[in-house]
């Protein structure tokens, strides 16, 4: 008995031995092949769900039999394998040849690698986006691509923008580009709610071509975002804080050499000497600055107040005087954000606050916004979600509060008439301005306030059939709403202010009436309510196959779209506040105003995309898409008038690969590419296929209502409007790929454009709504970058960026050579035949033709206008050009961009 268990024992023992021998500690370093860690790079063992993760130094420590395969992996590297023999092991990944940096999410979510890709486009990241830490992403984008400009409608807290790639297109209809979120088409709405930190990168496809799979909406190029996913490996926690200031740059040239006042004595005098015309022509309480010289001494500013107090200042310009009215604005940014993943999903959460100061003083915005997005790999299937929610809040001032601060003499020092609450010369009572209310009191008193709430989701489905087979299903959703408040106080003038305020002595011969002319009418106050929304949902079911015959590796896509955009706008306002203070529709007196607009847009689409690879070195891209769009759609209208084809093709080849020997020290990389499309522009409002019949004027009035016929016939042919492209170009590295150049040339035919024609009004309308416009859109446009020092530590790189862009308008309505666009009265735009879109002219003054100086009325002294508009030229910009740079010492960094 005592023997068998001492053998029991010692095979026990020896068992344990053989176990123990078979299993490792492997330890080691992940390097990349310039012998830099590799962070984070994951570990597991062939065959088995055991798993690791590095540290941010590469190192790793993982417990594996002997003899057992461990896999390597990293993002933007190879796969590794290699055998656990001793308890060391270093390795070694290489870099994909599709790394990220070299791989372009193009149209519906496709992804190319770039030598792939026929057309011109432009990828940046998020480290070039954020470069100068923009407050919206339209800012991040301004400047770092040729072609796409960024147009700042205002330059408030809440800057208004339009991005245009390469001009307009469409004389009237839309030409500003798409935007696409995470694979879901959506507008430009969603442009200033971005946090910009949450950027992974943003591609910009420019011609027809690239956006062909978009239909319509694509017709002016795309912008196609992608926000960060999370990444395998540790989970990070990131956060950044930034600041940054601003303030008026420049301001238009003002005169500072004459004071208030006006064309008094030419209008009630007959003085010939013209100095004593000038001295006559001041006044202490004009906005406008025709006075006599600035000479120094001692004058009354207004009039008196009604305690006897008088505002009396040097009579000369205070330098700078309408700049410092302005406040230094400033931007604080502050962002977390939460990442991770391992081999079977990544997740990414970020939370943001934005608080924006003005440089009007009191404006202010306030954006909160979170994202959260997650990726689950299973097997054949992959899931992902995407969602944020944005809001934002304004306070901005309701009035032009740039205008009032023009319509004030330089000589009177407004910065220091800021508080009109306490300072008895800044309150509307005792302002020294006749006819303008002090800017300060105008921007506190006409407020508005309205917040935006956005929400955005998407989720995508991919189901890998077989190797070659794949099918995924996109769906999208974007809701955006806006609630406003626009309010004016109510201000009661007192009695003095209406009726006694005088100028006093030694000025009383300036002294034309008592009282402000401003205060003889009462401000009653106003409120006005407005809510609108938007929503945007967007459906892509796609198949995707891939197969390789013989040299040719085939991809097919072949899909379907649905796109439906829904508006609503409701609006009430009273124009009276009965109680001060107190901004409710209910607390008024007379009628309210209001009103109601809802719009409905939908379009459907089937489209398909080949891809032809020649031993990836000559590749063809073949695009079809078939749309029907509802504001085209009428019962009875043939479907050739609402449903439309789009069709192109692109080729390209690395001749650099074709022909070998082309290669050398100073040539590295050419490519050469062409390409030609045709797409549709549904250009046109919903609902504008039928005439409308707008409530009339003063209406309804009591129980009384009242339509009348609206001004534009639509003509009973509208169809789309059709834009065919043809672009080609090239891209080249030089100096062992130290310089990139890429350049490209293109140009686009617009017909059957949509137009607004005058006809005589004995037809009942006085305009009629056709296709008739012809236009021709064509320009370069050239992107180098040069890397000046490359080396492990020290790197500076340099971007300059060009572009040109011209427009025509080649045919109109037919013997009609011109159509005014929109404007005022004294400046307008144009649709002109054989001239740039849109076309501006404004007044001008009466010059001399032998030295072109103004001439002046010899009674009043005013300049002399023009009796019609002069041409002034283009609207748009022709020339644009970019520089960048980034200098880069170890963790160091220092980059700018304009």
């Amino acid at each position: 008995m005592r023997r068998k268990l001492v053998l029991l024992m010692g095979f026990i023992l020896f068992a344990a031995g053989m176990v123990s021998a078979q299993m490792l500690t492997v330890s080691g370093v992940a390097k990349d092949d310039k012998g830099q860690p590799i962070p984070y790079v994951s570990v597991r063992i062939k065959g088995n769900t055991k798993a690791v993760i590095g540290d941010e130094k590469g190192n790793y420590k993982i417990s594996a039999q002997q003899g057992a395969v461990l896999i390597f992996s990293a993002t933007g590297y190879n796969d590794v394998e290699a055998k656990a023999t001793s308890g060391s092991l270093d390795i070694s990944l290489t870099g994909k040849s599709d790394e990220l940096e070299n791989v372009v999410v193009t149209a519906q979510g496709v992804r190319k690698k770039a030598r792939e890709i026929g057309y011109a486009y432009a990828k940046i990241n998020n480290e070039d986006v954020t470069v100068g830490r923009p407050v919206t992403l339209a800012q991040g984008l301004s400047g770092k691509i040729s072609g796409l400009a960024v147009y700042n409608v205002n330059n408030s807290v809440d800057p208004a923008v339009k991005v245009v790639l390469r001009g307009y297109r469409s004389m009237t209809g839309n030409n500003e580009a798409l935007v696409v979120l995470d694979g879901i088409q959506t507008t430009q709405t969603v442009l200033p709610l971005i946090n910009p930190n949450d950027i992974e990168s943003v591609t910009i496809l420019k011609g027809g071509q690239a956006a062909t799979l978009y239909g319509a909406e694509g017709v002016n190029g795309a912008i196609v975002i992608n926000t960060k996913k999370g990444n395998k490996g540790k989970s990070k926690v990131s956060y950044s804080t930034s600041v940054n200031f601003e303030e008026i740059s420049f301001l238009p040239q003002f005169q500072d050499k004459y004071g208030s006042g006006s064309h008094y004595a030419p209008s009630y005098t007959t003085i010939a000497d013209y100095k004593e015309r000038m001295r006559l022509n001041w006044r202490p309480y004009e906005n406008q600055q025709y006075g006599d010289p600035y000479n120094g001494e001692l004058r009354i500013v207004g009039r008196t107040l009604e305690d006897g107090s008088k505002l009396i200042l040097p009579y000369s310009a205070i330098p700078n005087i309408r700049k410092k009215t302005f406040d230094v604005g400033y931007t604080w940014n502050n962002t977390v954000n939460f990442s991770g993943g391992d081999d079977r999903g990544t997740f990414y959460l970020s939370a943001e606050n934005n608080k924006t100061r003005g440089i009007v003083p009191g404006d202010e915005a306030n954006r909160t916004g979170i994202r959260l997005s997650s990726t689950r790999y299973m097997d054949k299937l992959t899931a992902s979600f995407n969602v944020s929610y944005t809001q934002a809040a304004y306070d901005r001032a309701n009035s032009d509060f740039y205008y009032d601060i023009m319509n004030v003499a330089p000589h009177v020092p407004m910065n220091d008439l800021r508080d009109w609450r306490n300072n008895k010369f800044a309150s509307p009572n005792g302002f020294y301005n006749d006819y303008r209310e002090n800017a300060y009191f105008t921007k506190d008193n006409n407020r508005q306030f309205y917040q935006d709430n956005n929400i955005q989701g998407n989720i995508e489905l991919s189901y890998k059939i077989t190797s070659g087979v794949t099918l995924i299903e996109r769906l999208g959703v974007t809701n955006n709403t806006r609630n406003r408040k626009n309010r004016v106080g109510k201000w009661i003038y007192s009695d003095w202010a209406k009726n006694s305020a005088v100028v006093p002595a030694p000025w009383d011969w300036a002294n034309d009436y008592d009282g402000f002319d401003r205060a003889s009418t009462d401000i009653l106050g106003s409120v006005y309510d407005a809510i609108s929304s938007e929503n945007v949902v967007n459906n892509e079911f796609q198949l995707m196959l891939e197969k390789q015959t013989g040299s040719i590796n085939n991809k097919v896509l072949i899909g379907q779209s649905l796109y439906q955009r829904k508006t609503k706008f409701v609006e009430l306002g009273s124009s009276s506040v009965v109680v001060p203070g107190v901004y409710n529709v209910s607390n008024r007196q007379g009628e309210l105003t209001g009103g109601e607009s809802n719009t409905l847009r939908r379009k459907w689409g089937y489209y398909a995309d080949y891809t032809g690879n020649w031993k990836d070195m000559v590749f063809l891209n073949a695009s079809f898409r078939y749309d029907g769009s509802s504001v085209f759609y009428a019962p009875g209208r043939d479907a050739s008038l609402y449903t439309f084809p789009y069709y192109g093709a692109t080729l390209s080849g690395i001749l650099t690969d074709i022909v070998p020997s082309l290669k050398s020290n100073i040539l590295s990389f050419a490519k050469l590419r062409v390409g030609y499309n045709v797409n549709g522009a549904d250009n046109l409002s919903p609902y504008s296929l039928d005439p409308i019949y707008p409530v009339g004027a003063n209406y309804p009035y009591g129980n009384n209502v009242g339509y009348t016929v609206g001004g534009t016939l639509p003509d009973k042919g509208l169809k789309p409007e059709k834009v065919a492209s043809f672009e080609y170009g090239g891209e080249f590295s030089l100096f062992r790929n130290r310089v990139n150049l890429d350049v490209t040339a293109y140009t686009s035919k617009t017909t059957d454009g949509l137009l607004t024609v005058r006809i005589p009004n004995t037809t009942g309308f006085q305009n009629l709504l056709l296709n008739v416009g012809e236009t021709k859109n064509w320009g370069y446009e050239a992107d180098l970058k040069v890397q000046v020092i490359r080396n492990r530590k020290l790197n500076w790189d340099v971007n300059v960026r060009y572009s040109y862009n011209d427009n025509k308008v080649v045919k109109l309505y037919g013997g009609v050579n011109e159509f005014a666009y929109g404007g005022y009265t004294y400046a307008q735009t144009f649709v002109i035949k054989d001239q740039r879109y849109p076309f501006l002219r404004t007044t001008d003054y009466v010059r001399d033709a032998a030295t072109g100086l103004r001439m002046v009325n010899r009674t009043n002294g005013y300049p002399l206008l023009n009796a019609t508009l002069k041409d002034m030229g283009g609207t748009l910009t022709r020339h644009m050009i970019g520089l960048g740079s980034k200098l880069s010492y170890d963790a160091f960094q220092l980059a700018f961009n304009f």
